[in-house]
């Protein structure tokens, strides 16, 4: 019986010179040559203020939590079709997902429905892009500021795609992107990263 792959990992021509130069440096996994070198193209690509790498995405946006201060009882907003890591990352924080249905025409969560799941406990919304189809980020992120409010996103799939020619997950205040072998670019199982795009994200009143 015939197995149709879910994905295959594309390689373009020199990865595999550039893993032996990083072996050939002694240093092949952690915070390394390459690794210090994608850290400077993430910024200059997102114009993010820090990017940093991290082992996959779901890492990534379970600091993206933790820089948030996300604790117990806090609802974070985000669609109700999404990859599981997406909501474990707040509930690891003791956070309440608090789902919203989603456009059918692009599959985002559905930006006139947010605010209407707002609530006193709400800290932070999570916008997804699906397939690399930007979500209304211009709308969300005006929600967001009327009412205060975080914006982690999970670009996950949006890797060098953009909303009005701004890269995907340098738009809101935190954002994680992924560089799984199902996804746009690969390393491996590698990961994503979180970049800190705003320098107040300290608790303060609603």
């Amino acid at each position: 019986m015939a197995i149709i792959p879910f994905n295959k990992p594309y390689m373009t021509g020199k990865e595999l010179w550039y893993i032996s130069q990083a072996h050939n440096r002694g240093w092949l996994a952690g915070d390394g040559y390459f690794t210090k070198r994608c850290h400077a193209w993430l910024e200059e690509k997102t114009g993010a203020q820090k990017a940093l790498l991290t082992h996959s995405c779901t890492a990534a946006l379970e600091m993206a939590a933790i820089l948030a201060d996300i604790q117990p009882g806090d609802e974070v907003i985000m669609p109700s079709y999404t990859f599981v890591s997406t909501a474990n990352a707040f509930v690891l924080r003791g956070g309440v997902p608090v789902f919203v249905d989603i456009r059918p025409d692009t599959l985002n969560i559905d930006e006139t429905k947010i605010e209407a799941a707002i609530t006193s406990k709400t800290r932070a919304i999570v916008p997804v892009h699906y397939a690399g189809v930007g979500c209304e980020m211009d709308a969300i992120m005006a929600i967001a500021e009327k009412y205060n409010l975080i914006v982690i996103e999970d670009a996950a799939q949006g890797v060098m795609a953009a909303y009005k020619r701004r890269p995907l997950g340098s738009i809101g205040h935190l954002g994680a992107l992924s560089f799984h072998e199902t996804k746009n670019i690969i390393s491996g199982e590698g990961g994503g990263h979180c970049w800190l795009m705003t320098k107040d994200l300290l608790r303060g009143p609603k």
